[in-house]
């Protein structure tokens, strides 16, 4: 099945436009099987210094977006992109964990790098760094504390880097994953990665990500209405 790692819904992401029914819709009409939920995971989001109620907030969209979208066939995964204050905003995806994460350490957007990576592989999860070029900014943190890179497919901005990632994910021993970070801005993508039937969490996805020899993605470039597949050989 095809699975976008990067989508977002109105409930949680202020700048996603369209409610969760037409998330899963349009989504499934796209050609995807599946997404891990990515809402936006910042401090700017926080009302009231009221940091575990955004936590709890953030919990009960994935549930309510992977309720409604059953009725589409659509499958939800439960993920997180957070926007690293102390990294000049910088998105970070955390894939792997489940909802009982965001409320163990509401404040994600607090920690450095270093931190969030530690926190994340004590957690078994991985952290993947959401469009490090877009609009062809070099924003790529220290590989070190990395357990990947994405290939971003949203057409409101100038290209997926496809290739770039690739070699950088292999000369690193990375993970190469792809997006399309669906705000319900502009068209929907149809984009991400060919995973097993049978997976029942991003746990299940982390973990066919690291043991399988390829990751077949699914990538649509910014100026096409085609998608393709690529191949990433580890």
């Amino acid at each position: 099945m095809l699975v976008d790692l990067h989508a977002h819904s109105k409930g949680i992401s202020r700048c996603c436009k369209k409610d969760a029914d037409f998330i899963a819709e349009i989504t499934k009409n796209a050609g995807i099987d599946g997404i891990i939920l990515t809402n936006h995971y910042e401090k700017g989001y926080v009302i009231d210094g009221d940091v575990l109620g955004f936590a709890r907030k953030y919990v009960d969209e994935y549930h309510y977006v992977k309720a409604i979208s059953q009725k589409y066939g659509l499958k939800v995964f439960f993920g997180i992109e957070v926007t690293m204050d102390k990294h000049d905003n910088v998105h970070m995806l955390i894939y792997g964990v489940d909802e009982k994460f965001v409320l163990n350490y509401p404040n994600l957007y607090d920690y450095s790098l270093e931190e969030l990576y530690k926190l994340v592989i004590n957690n078994n999860g991985i952290l993947v760094q959401a469009h490090p070029k877009r609009n062809g900014k070099d924003v790529l943190l220290d590989i070190n504390y990395l357990h990947g890179v994405e290939a971003n497919c949203h057409p409101k901005y100038d290209g997926t880097y496809v290739s770039d990632f690739a070699q950088i994910a292999k000369n690193n021993n990375l993970l190469l994953t792809c997006g399309g970070d669906y705000h319900a801005d502009i068209h929907r993508a149809k984009c991400g990665v060919y995973l097993p039937d049978n997976v029942c969490n991003t746990l299940d996805i982390v973990n066919y990500l690291y043991k399988t020899k390829e990751i077949k993605l699914c990538i649509q470039e910014v100026d096409s209405f085609d998608s393709y597949d690529y191949v990433f050989i580890k």
